[in-house]
């Protein structure tokens, strides 16, 4: 078994989204990790955000299109509980920047409380050591 890698949900935007700017590298990069057997997981909360700007972005159908696919790349979707939600806070709570995302928060959260590898996505938040590319 690899690593267990938390998945962006700009990553996943990419993935579906085929003119995004990043879609070639979103795909290089989860098809190189899974090939080495790394695990992907996600934030409910990544789901949504995923879905939400995929409805914007793209349309309504292709929103629902990945929620209902979104098993054929993500392994494991964690529901955000009470605990994890506190953690999220807490870092959301220590951020000065202007436009912070509590998804963001969460997922840092996430990475610490059930030990992940790291997480690969394109926002600049994530510190250098987290990031897998």
């Amino acid at each position: 078994m690899g690593r267990k890698i938390a998945l962006d949900s700009n990553v996943l935007v990419a993935l579906y989204k085929f003119d995004d700017s990043t879609h070639q590298k979103a795909k290089e990069i989860t098809r190189r990790l899974h090939n080495q057997g790394d695990i992907f997981m996600i934030l409910n909360l990544v789901a949504q955000e995923t879905a939400t700007v995929i409805s914007m972005k793209v349309g309504q159908e292709e929103a629902k299109d990945f929620y209902l696919k979104r098993d054929r790349v993500i392994d494991q979707e964690i529901t955000l509980d009470d605990a994890l939600e506190k953690l999220a806070w807490n870092i959301f709570l220590k951020q000065a920047k202007k436009g912070t995302s509590f998804v963001d928060c969460a997922n840092l959260a996430f990475i610490d409380k059930y030990g992940l590898d790291g997480i690969v996505s394109f926002d600049k938040f994530y510190p250098k050591k987290f990031l897998i590319r």
